[in-house]
């Protein structure tokens, strides 16, 4: 850890190995896990990836770009997700190596850079949950409650650099745990709760939104790609719903 402590904001590490051990097909094939493409996408590009709603544990970012149980690479072939996650959760040796060798970085200003400024070459898709955990505890019955309005750094990022936005919605997610009555806390089965109901995972890559490389945006320009990301996070989301059984559920975005 000493030697390499910086690795965690300079790519990682990958082992497409360990991404394609068969154990990980058994964690997808819990809930079961899928994972939907709306188009290809050229390889020639680099992505960020804005995966929603966090949930209570986010299985689907990790199943679905953290290994290759779900075939990502068949979906989109030539590009490498990187699941972006907080830098804590490299801090435990064993744990970290394994994160690290399945392509995970940290969510840092500095991990962006080091993908997104042309000397990692093209092909990769940075998978940020853009709500984090104040996302977690935003819940409200049938209704999937994203917190966006003010999650615009990586809009910013993509504008830079020139890299695809493109909206990630997770249909099943919000539905893995019930809220406890006192502290609002996810209940799963059994007796401790902390195992999540077996229930289909659904996460739909959404159509890329290309964005023209500007070095120094303005806070309209933001604004402006924001709202335009917004717009198609909607859409997905309406246009998908019915079919992967969430037609009573409403999006808020907040």
């Amino acid at each position: 850890m000493y030697f390499d402590r910086d690795i965690d904001s300079q790519g990682g590490r990958w082992s497409e190995r360990l991404r394609r051990l068969s154990i990980w097909n058994y964690f997808t094939d819990y809930f079961p896990l899928k994972l939907i493409k709306s188009e290809d996408l050229d390889a020639n590009r680099n992505y960020i990836f804005g995966f929603h709603p966090h949930g209570s544990f986010s299985f689907g970012a990790l199943g679905n770009f953290g290994t290759d149980a779900t075939y990502f690479s068949n979906l989109f072939p030539n590009i490498r997700p990187h699941l972006m996650l907080l830098h804590l959760q490299f801090l435990f040796p064993f744990t970290r190596e394994i994160l690290l060798n399945l392509g995970a970085c940290c969510v840092s200003k500095n991990s962006f850079e080091y993908f997104l400024n042309g000397n990692q070459g093209k092909g990769h898709a940075l998978v940020v949950i853009i709500g984090g955990a104040r996302e977690m505890y935003l819940k409200k019955n049938d209704t999937m409650i994203l917190y966006l309005k003010k999650r615009k750094g990586f809009v910013e990022l993509a504008l830079k650099h020139g890299a695809s936005l493109v909206p990630v919605i997770s249909f099943g997610e919000n539905e893995l745990y019930q809220r406890s009555t006192c502290f609002n806390l996810p209940w799963g089965r059994f007796i401790f709760g902390h195992i999540p109901l077996r229930r289909p995972i659904i996460t739909v890559v959404g159509r890329p939104i290309h964005v023209k490389q500007n070095i120094n945006p303005t806070s309209q320009d933001i604004d402006q790609i924001h709202n335009e990301y917004i717009r198609a996070v909607e859409e997905l989301f309406e246009f998908n719903k019915n079919k992967y059984g969430l037609g009573h559920v409403h999006l808020e975005i907040v």
